[in-house]
């Protein structure tokens, strides 16, 4: 049959009226921005802005209409879910701080009537051989903190305060480059020290790990801890604090400055809640 000369086309609904203006306005915009980096200082595109922005901002607005409106209940729910978040977080920080105040080496330290100040840390700054060097903490000087004090968490050492403020201090974290700290075997005794490792060193072998070197004649013992020997008057270490344990071990050669690979006890990129030992004092 023959097509029905007076049959009109069918009308366009609002659905693709909406949609032809989106792409009218999505290839306006193109333009604009094409002519922009091609011609950053002429005159054109910012009349062609102006006039674009005429011209299709009600027509974007109207296309903007058309979609759903949020449900009523929407602000209610987000507010809902984040003071939910909020709660998780805060419980989740009261769970760590219960676990720090218990661990056995700050129970020690409380028990002898040194003052401790639980703080989170708030950010973590560059990557060493071992890790982040320096994280920074919520507490300063208006809590009671000072320079050159020890910083630990449930689990050990974490480093020593270097810059406090009224509010923030910065902690110089075990591993830092330029951070030395005195060990013992608990085990064996045998003295030495833990630092970053060197290029070459037996820590290289793994990320994350430190050097021991004793500085005594000794054979470092495989898997045997290692505390800190601690600093006069307590600054800026506090004697007895977990530093990590011995990983692996260089062939001993009964001489001194043998070196062996340390796993810390602290993971520092996962680091939340920790507490600054203010000393007792002599």
């Amino acid at each position: 049959a023959e097509p029905d000369p007076l049959r009109r086309a069918p009308r366009m609904t609002a659905r693709t009226l909406s949609l032809y203006a989106l792409v009218a306005g999505v290839l306006l915009t193109a333009l604009v921005m094409g002519l922009d980096a091609a011609r950053p200082r002429a005159g054109l595109p910012e009349a062609l802005r102006a006039g674009g922005a005429a011209v299709m901002g009600p027509v974007l607005t109207r296309v903007a209409d058309t979609f759903p409106a949020p449900p009523p209940d929407a602000p209610a729910l987000a507010e809902s879910q984040a003071r939910l978040a909020l709660a998780e977080d805060r419980l989740r920080e009261l769970s760590q701080e219960s676990e720090l105040v218990r661990a056995p080496h700050l129970s020690a330290l409380t028990e002898s009537n040194h003052e401790v100040v639980v703080a989170r840390v708030v950010a973590i700054g560059a990557f060493g051989p071992a890790g982040p060097e320096r994280v920074t903490i919520d507490v300063g000087s208006v809590d009671g903190v000072s320079l050159d004090q020890s910083v630990v968490a449930a689990d050990g050492l974490v480093g020593r305060t270097v810059r406090v403020g009224s509010t923030t201090s910065d902690v110089l974290v075990l591993g830092a480059t330029d951070l030395v700290i005195g060990a013992r075997g608990v085990d064996s005794g045998l003295l030495g020290t833990v630092s970053a490792p060197a290029q070459g060193d037996l820590a290289t072998g793994s990320q994350g790990e430190l050097t021991f070197t004793a500085i005594a004649f000794g054979e470092p013992r495989r898997d045997e801890d290692l505390v800190t020997v601690g600093s006069p008057d307590e600054i800026p270490f506090v004697a007895g604090l977990p530093i990590g344990f011995i990983h692996s071990v260089e062939e001993w050669t009964g001489r001194p400055n043998v070196e062996a690979a340390v796993t810390p006890a602290v993971d520092i990129g996962r680091l939340d809640v920790v507490a600054v030992i203010v000393p007792e004092g002599r």
